[in-house]
């Protein structure tokens, strides 16, 4: 394995600190506003790619599904 840049990431702790909680709880608002349909527009099933870049290709698809599904949703309740 090879490591690429010299940045230290917290270990979890049994006991986590206050701002790391402020910033869970930032995140999870966050998430919440955003995501209005669960789903993450990948369908069920087994995916084989021939290369990399079509495995990339059906990932940005399938984000690019959830995107437009969630700005509906929240279109959809803010009238």
């Amino acid at each position: 394995m090879r490591v690429v840049g010299n940045t230290q990431i917290a270990l979890p702790s049994l006991m986590p600190s206050a701002a790391a909680l402020r910033q869970a709880q930032v995140h999870q608002a966050t998430a919440a506003a955003l995501m209005r349909v669960a789903t993450t527009g990948v369908r069920k099933g087994v995916y084989r790619y021939a290369t990399h870049e079509a495995a990339n290709r059906a990932s940005d698809e399938a984000l690019s599904i959830a995107i437009v599904l969630n700005i509906k949703q929240i279109e959809a309740t803010s009238l």
